[in-house]
């Protein structure tokens, strides 16, 4: 898929509700693997097809998660994919062109849904065995912040982490805080729980950092 599409009248028309959700949803979900150098090849209501960084084809069927399964993205656009039949045609038509257009502009996803950021995603860089769950949720908090925020983590340690914020010239530190109300915060928060795992974080959000393939247009302050 080349990037070069722009957004056109029709496809810039507020959505609401639950074409909202599944917009915001599937973007996010199938970002994370952009940004990991895999390729978005087509995608609908029947499902998708992706390379990986190896450039491996990966075809998911659309299939509603019946529970089980493990939690892995690829899988996960899949069963969002197969929620565009609750939708009335014009607004199934609307939510594809949305995504699509995102995934061209190489646009910013920003936070997760909750559903969403709870999960301990499988890493696509990993080959092997996964980090445990609590690297891996903390994981996602992390390059969430540097893929569609345009910070760069320079610490991560038992007490929170430190970061250059888009703008900034020198680091800020971020520490626990009370409540949860940014991705900011969870990473701190996860990080103060995080049993032993901070050397092994720390080295993951290192590696992408130095690998990140996709410029994108930061969303800029703390979220």
């Amino acid at each position: 898929m080349t990037h070069t599409a722009q957004l056109i009248d029709g496809d810039c028309r507020a959505a609401t509700g639950e074409s909202n959700r599944l917009t915001d949803r599937l973007y996010w979900a199938m970002s994370r693997l952009v940004n990991h150098g895999w390729l978005v090849e087509q995608f609908g209501p029947d499902g998708w097809s992706v390379r990986d960084e190896r450039g491996r084809l990966h075809t998911v069927r659309a299939e509603r998660d019946g529970g089980g399964r493990q939690p892995v993205l690829e899988v996960h656009v899949g069963g969002l994919l197969a929620e565009l039949v609750n939708l009335p045609p014009d607004d199934r038509a609307a939510v594809l062109r949305q995504v699509d257009a995102s995934l061209r502009l190489h646009m910013p996803a920003g936070r997760a849904h909750p559903d969403d950021a709870i999960q301990p995603w499988h890493l696509p860089s990993v080959v092997g065995e996964q980090p445990c769950a609590e690297v891996r949720r903390a994981y996602w908090s992390a390059v969430t912040l540097t893929d569609d925020y345009g910070w760069q983590i320079t610490d991560v340690h038992a007490e929170g982490f430190d970061a250059v914020t888009p703008g900034a010239t020198s680091p800020t530190a971020f520490r626990r805080r009370r409540g949860m109300g940014t991705t900011a915060d969870t990473l701190a928060h996860l990080l103060t729980v995080m049993s032993g795992h901070v050397a092994q974080l720390a080295a993951l959000i290192s590696a992408h950092q130095a690998t990140t393939r996709t410029i994108r247009l930061p969303l800029g302050g703390p979220r």
